[in-house]
């Protein structure tokens, strides 16, 4: 049974008392202080102090509710918290406080010269712990006794963001001038009321008029006396004289914790920090003004701070909470710089180099502050000198703590968890071994203590806490913004690692979270290692459903922190598991799991994982990558419902731009690929759901933005679909984009390489183009790399243009001029370019050119397509030694240890042998193909014989003139279908090897030549009829044994006979739905009328032109000829070719004797061609006098009716 059948199984054994628990555990709002949805969330360098801050902070006493308060429900908490609903009493009571802390504020700023007394001491230190503590008791989500309660958090958070920090996203360094006032003065105003920074900036106001009135020394920061009714393993940390600041620094950092970076994909979901499940979190979550300021706030509080210790070491000094303060501010410098250091070469305007003006409006900040971090310090500014900086921080407390062995400033987990977060959020490339390292420190400490005093190894990093499961989450964090297998099997086995520690130990502060299976399981989809993916979901799916089951027995209510339930990240990872995998069935099982989740949802069993734009735009990938119709079209089926769902008020599913693209790339995917675009239908569709995407966005509610991306891809389409008008659309569509990208112009440039009609005038369009982009390249509004120069050398080097080859290296040699580096890739281009018009001495100077600066420009260095493009060259060559030269740069390869020979080299030194070679050429061919069998059973992977390299020698034995040609290519095509008999599946016998045979055959001219190929024939039409994977009967193949029974010694009426038999077979073959075959009209002799002139009709008329015996056999050969000509003349659909002329000139000259009739029918014949605007060649002049001399001399004695050959 099906894991899906077993799901809706259980769930209709006991649908009540399910239904009743689930609907309870919905309604569960996971603390922040413990458990977060998301790996950003997770990760150390933006939220344990967090997680510490409530803890060292002074917690405000529970306020006992009346006895006459009604009572309201409890709310139940994962962790097995009873959260009591926040009571009238309580507001008032926290209001009464506020109004008091106000008041007192007030008074205590507007006091100077102040005598130091107890009471004034007293009075300072209670007001700033309560504004420096304000929003944990007010405002922190995870406090549900809170005054305000968790339902007005976010509504707080957002106000503080309206009032404290107008304009996030349009304040930069030029304008921030102009904003300050009427910030102090909003700030003022809110603070008044009780909102704004969550006291913070009055803290530090206080903070300053005690250190201006000299407070410190007289204990404003000694906690020890308000402590006694805190609960703490760990007293000296929140008696700590440093908790002040670290409350004032947390709180202003909170625009960073809350989210961070990155925006809510990545970050943590509202409903994690208790807000309610609609809600959002706003747009200041991310990297924008709004981080930076806090940032600045936070750091400038942090300098007074260290500035405090320097003063006052009797009364302050650096301790446990100070470092954890420190490594936290610098860990938030760190991920500005990284987001800083990845847009230093973007192009203006763009999104990412929007993090050069935060930098800026960083610097203006501190400005006034040059020592804000460290006099003399220069590298607070770059990536590597803040991650470096920490390091020394974090060293010098090590020191510190080992010298002084004092208790106050040991060693915490919270230290080596912002460094360990600062270096999994940066791109550097030791960030992983970093990370790693000090994870393995850690470990080592917690095994023995021994270990910290021996040395430790490269590895690791000596360190002194254990780690915990942020720790392991931060190493996870920077295993999976690595993609590749490797760094998903790493993280995979590092939670198999955690699992058992877990269970060996049983400490919970080590046990896997959600965060933890959510970011494996987002390594594994970018590897797309989609079967591992969903084995950890059915695992955690085990879990939660036998404690599920269990419940039913237990009467049990309450959801331990052992379970983690999976929630729709987790499941949206799988399924992006799959679209990232690429394999056949991904579609399938995508949709699979996306079913499952719909059930989970609508039957409550787990009602979190109702899916959403991001579920059914991963499915619509999986399908629209299946590089299928059925699969284009299912993707189109889904976005359609995603359309009928939002109407119906499910806003989850909202449609956007990344969804239509999806369904967009599907039709990408099939455009220009034989059997899946009939017609270019594919370019057609994508161009029909761009502008639905504009109808949508016009006529209702759905804001769906038309990117750069949706027309991009749509051009791709035109680009790919090899009809005649694509360039033409292509370029049309491309004045309907909104602001085209290099990917745009590039679009349409290729469309005209991939016109088969590439001439003069498609090669002027595309300069114009490229012309074009330089003038938007030099106005800065586009970027134009090696690809455009690329794209624009294949257009030359693909054009009819004779001197398109060097128009394509002109622009290889102007590209170093225009500041670009030349590639392999570059002349690999200019070899095709020379290779299609068969220079081969330009070709092979080129590569000599790559080989000559190979050891000091590796980018250069020749790949094998360099050197199978030379071969290709000679092949398309008419050098005497050709196959020589070809010959020598294959064993040059051979020889050469930065390239390794393939299928391609190989099968181009084929293609050159059939064309160029000898009389040797088929064994010499063959010799090839043994040479290859040879490597690849030695190990050479890249080289091994295809359908198309035996097809060549199979070619290169039908061209030969030697008498044993056709046993030698007979043996070959026997030797593939006993290979493939025994277990090569890869060795095929197509259709074109069959061909080749038969024609082979056909020009042995032996005397069982016809019997030999109509016994292929017959094997042929077994293959199709027993659904065999080797060679199909087509009209090719059929012409080729119509053809040997042209060659044959056979009589003109047996020849005739034998043709139509072969003629009826196809029709039979078609009829029967090979399309392939014949055409499935007959006129009455039995002649199809409808037929493909160029393929069947000149092998039948040179047939009958060849009958051999008496006059009735020629006079029958002769009918058959007039009739299947006369019904090619008169067919509406197809026309005779000009071969069709040439070869019943050739039936009049050879069957008809001189005479009248003779001549009439040759006069007729001829200005039918000439009419019909046929090409006059030379072959169809010798025919046409050779049928009737006179009246040749007649017509083109004046040349008026002489066209010659264009």
């Amino acid at each position: 049974m099906s894991r899906y059948s077993q799901v809706c199984r259980s769930l209709l054994s006991s649908w009540g008392h399910r239904r009743k628990l689930l609907g309870q555990a919905s309604s569960i709002k996971v603390s922040s202080l413990h458990r977060r949805n998301s790996v950003m969330g997770m990760m150390p360098g933006a939220n344990r102090s967090i997680n510490i801050s409530p803890l060292l902070c002074h917690q405000q006493r529970p306020l006992s509710s009346s006895s006459g308060q009604q009572q309201q429900t409890s709310k139940l908490n994962i962790k097995g918290n009873i959260v009591q609903p926040i009571s009238d009493a309580q507001r008032r009571a926290a209001q009464l406080e506020l109004d008091q802390m106000n008041e007192s504020t007030s008074r205590l700023l507007q006091m100077t010269n102040v005598p130091v007394s107890d009471s004034i001491v007293n009075e300072a230190r209670v007001a700033l712990n309560y504004w420096s503590r304000r929003w944990y008791m007010h405002f922190h989500p995870g406090f549900g006794r809170a005054a305000k309660g968790s339902q007005l958090s976010l509504q707080a958070l957002r106000q503080w963001d309206k009032h404290d920090n107008p304009d996030n996203d349009a304040i930069d360094a030029d304008s921030l001038a102009a904003h300050n006032e009427e910030k102090q003065i909003n700030s003022e105003q809110h603070i008044q009321q009780g909102g704004g920074d969550h006291g913070a900036r009055q803290a530090e106001r206080l903070l300053d008029w005690s250190i201006e009135n000299n407070l410190i020394p007289h204990g404003i920061f000694d906690l020890s006396k308000d402590g006694s009714y805190i609960k703490s393993s760990d007293q000296h940390l929140v008696t700590s004289p440093n908790l002040t600041c670290a409350n004032i620094v947390q709180t202003y950092l909170l625009p960073c914790e809350f989210g961070g970076f990155g925006g809510s994909n990545e970050l943590v979901h509202g409903d994690t920090y208790g807000f309610t499940n609609d809600a959002t979190l706003s747009k200041h979550f991310i990297a924008n003004a709004s981080y930076v300021r806090a940032l600045a706030d936070a750091t400038r509080v942090m300098k007074k701070m260290k500035h405090l210790h320097s003063t006052y070491p009797d009364q302050l000094s650096p301790d446990t909470l100070s470092i954890v303060t420190e490594m936290n501010v610098w860990s938030k410098r760190a991920i500005l710089l990284n987001e800083y250091s990845q847009s230093k070469d973007s192009v203006p305007g763009s999104k990412s180099s929007n993090s050069s003006n935060l930098l800026e409006l960083l610097k203006s900040l501190e400005h006034d502050d040059e020592d804000s971090i460290m006099v003399g310090y220069d590298n607070k500014y770059t990536l590597q000198g803040c991650l470096d900086h920490m390091e020394v921080i974090l060293a010098e407390a090590e020191n510190r703590y080992t010298s002084t062995n004092d208790d106050r400033i040991r060693p915490s987990v919270d230290w080596y968890n912002h460094i360990i977060g600062a270096w999994a959020r940066s791109d550097m490339d030791v960030a992983v071994k970093k990370t790693q390292q000090f994870l393995s420190g850690m470990e080592k400490y917690d095994e023995t203590e021994a270990a910290v005093d021996s040395p430790a190894d490269s590895d690791s990093r000596r360190c002194w806490a254990k780690p915990n499961t942020i720790s392991y989450n931060g190493v996870l964090f920077s295993l999976a913004r690595n993609q590749g297998k490797g760094c998903a099997k790493t993280a995979q086995e590092m939670l198999t690692g955690m699992k058992e520690r877990y269970r060996q130990t049983k400490d919970e502060s080590i046990r896997p979270d959600e965060v933890t299976y959510g970011t494996v399981l987002h390594a594994l989809a970018q590897a797309g290692m989609a079967h591992e993916a969903e084995s950890i979901l059915d695992s955690l799916e085990d879990d939660y459903n036998a404690f599920i089951d269990q419940s039913e027995s237990d009467e049990q209510s309450l959801i331990p922190e052992s379970v983690v339930i999976p929630g729709l990240t987790i499941y949206n990872s799988v399924l992006n598991a799959w679209a990232n995998s690429f394999l056949r069935n991904a579609a399938e099982r995508s949709e699979s799991l996306l079913n499952r989740m719909k059930v989970l949802h609508q039957t409550g069993r787990n009602s979190g994982v109702d899916p959403d734009m991001i579920s059914l735009s991963t499915v619509m990938k999986c399908h629209a990558q299946s590089k299928s119709k059925e699969g284009t079209e299912r993707a189109e089926e889904l976005l359609d419902q995603a359309i009928a769902l939002y109407n119906e008020g499910n806003r989850k599913v909202k449609p956007d731009a990344i969804m239509f693209n999806c369904a967009l790339m599907g039709w990408a995917s099939i455009s220009g690929v034989q059997g899946q675009d009939q017609g270019g239908i594919a370019a057609e569709r994508a161009e029909l759901l761009l502008h639905k995407m504009k109808s949508l966005r016009d006529d209702s509610s759905l804001d769906i933005n038309q990117d750069t991306q949706s027309f991009n891809i749509v051009l791709d389409c035109w680009a790919k679909s090899m009809t005649p008008s694509a360039s033409e659309r292509a370029l049309k569509l491309l004045r309907e984009v909104p602001n085209p990208d290099e990917c745009s112009y590039n679009s349409v440039l290729h469309a005209m390489t991939m016109t088969k009609q590439t001439g003069t005038e498609m090669v002027t369009s595309a300069e114009a183009l490229f012309e074009e982009m330089k003038v938007l390249k030099d106005k800065k509004l586009l970027s134009i790399s090696e690809i455009t120069f690329h794209v624009m050398m294949n257009v030359y080097g693909k054009s009819r243009n004779a001197n398109g080859a060097t128009r394509a290296e002109e622009l290889l040699r102007s590209m170093q001029a225009d500041g670009l580096s030349l590639n392999a890739t570059s002349y690999n281009i200019c070899i095709d370019a020379y290779a299609r018009r068969g220079d081969s001495e330009k070709a092979k100077s080129l590569l000599e050119e790559m080989i000559a600066m190979s050891d000091v420009r590796t980018e250069c260095r020749p790949t094998i397509h360099s050197f199978a493009a030379v071969v290709n060259a000679l092949a398309k060559s008419e050098a005497e030694d050709s196959v020589e030269q070809a010959q020598m740069i294959v064993r040059d390869v051979e020889k050469l240890d930065y390239v390794s020979p393939n299928s391609v080299l190989y099968n181009s030194l084929i293609d050159c042998i059939t064309k160029n070679g000898g009389p040797n050429a088929p064994s010499q061919a063959e010799d090839v193909l043994a040479k290859m069998r040879q490597m690849h059973n030695e190990g050479h992977s890249d080289v091994q014989p295809n359908p198309y390299a035996y097809s060549m020698v199979l070619t290169c034995c039908a061209r030969s003139q030697d008498a044993g040609a056709a046993e030698r290519a007979d043996r070959i095509l026997m030797s593939m279908e006993q290979m493939y008999d025994a277990g090569h599946s890869n060795v095929i016998a197509n259709d074109r090897c069959y061909s080749a045979v038969i024609t082979a055959w056909a020009r042995n001219g032996s005397a069982n030549a016809v019997q030999r190929s109509l016994e292929l024939l017959d094997r042929m039409e077994d293959n199709l009829k027993e659904d065999k994977p080797h060679g199909r009967p087509n009209a090719h193949c059929y012409n080729a044994c119509i053809h040997a029974i042209a060659k044959s010694a056979l009589s003109g009426s047996k020849k005739a006979k034998r043709c139509q038999e072969i003629l009826q077979r196809m029709i039979e073959q078609k009829e029967k739905g090979f399309h392939e075959s014949a055409p499935t009209m007959c006129d009455a002799f039995g002649i199809p009328t409808e037929v493909k002139a160029y393929q069947i009709e000149p092998f039948l008329l040179l047939a009958c032109a060849y009958a051999n015996g008496d006059q009735n056999d020629k006079k029958e050969a002769f009918n058959l000829a007039k009739a299947c000509f006369q019904a090619l003349l008169e067919s509406d659909n197809m026309k005779p070719c000009p071969s069709c002329y040439t070869n019943f000139f050739l039936v009049i000259s050879r069957l008809l004797k001189p005479g009248e009739v003779r001549d009439m029918l040759a006069e007729a014949t001829y200005k039918e061609f000439y009419t019909s605007g046929g090409k006059i060649d030379s072959q169809i002049l010798k025919n046409f006098r050779n049928s009737s001399p006179v009246i040749a001399n007649k017509l083109l004695s004046d040349g008026s009716q002489l066209r010659t050959p264009s």
